[in-house]
């Protein structure tokens, strides 16, 4: 008897126990399947947060691109406008250097001339024409060096050849009208003429 009523004792420990396995089994189920469906929330969420994130990254980029974009676009036109600005004011100041060539010319020729009626006369054209030339050269007017040069048809404009002994073949040994440049641009040739060996 005393063997049954062990034997019903372990029977309702090893029932216990079952029961109890069970209930741990379905309990850790149930905890997987919240675990399963907060981790799946959870990545839900996280994915949704990544996506926004990219997104915002990408509009950042696209941003700092255009801006950048935008900064290159605004350098090159302000370099381009400054030269175009300094290529007018040249143009203009050419223009201008070009117009008085003549009075150049006239005031050198006045000079050069022989006047027998007053000396004051003379020193008011030399006057004149070297307060004319300091402005014109402050503006970049240079005269081209051409007197007993070699003739170089980039800067002379010959007009004759003249046989000469003094002188080399090929030299300028006249000139009829001066050339000028201004800022190193020929804006007139010198009009020469050039030696010529017999």
């Amino acid at each position: 008897m005393a063997k049954g009523k062990k034997h019903d004792e372990v029977n309702e420990i090893e029932k216990e126990l079952k029961e109890t396995d069970k209930t741990l089994a379905e309990s850790k189920k149930n905890n997987n399947i919240k675990d399963n469906t907060q981790t799946s929330d959870a990545s839900t969420e996280t994915k949704e947060e990544a996506d926004e994130i990219n997104k915002k990254n990408e509009e950042i980029e696209a941003l700092n691109n255009r801006l950048l974009r935008l900064q290159a676009d605004y350098l090159n036109y302000k370099d381009r406008t400054e030269k175009e600005k300094h290529s007018t004011y040249g143009d203009a100041v050419i223009s201008v250097i070009c117009d008085l060539l003549p009075v150049i010319d006239n005031l050198e020729r006045a000079i050069a001339a022989d006047i027998s009626e007053t000396d004051n006369f003379k020193e008011g054209v030399v006057m004149v024409y070297n307060q004319l030339k300091g402005i014109l050269n402050k503006k970049g007017l240079k005269e081209i060096e051409a007197l007993h040069k070699p003739f170089d048809y980039n800067l002379h404009y010959g007009v004759s050849f003249e046989e000469c002994e003094d002188y080399d073949d090929g030299i300028i040994i006249d000139v009829l009208q001066k050339g000028y440049t201004v800022n190193d641009k020929m804006i007139r040739p010198a009009m020469v003429r050039i030696c010529k060996k017999p």
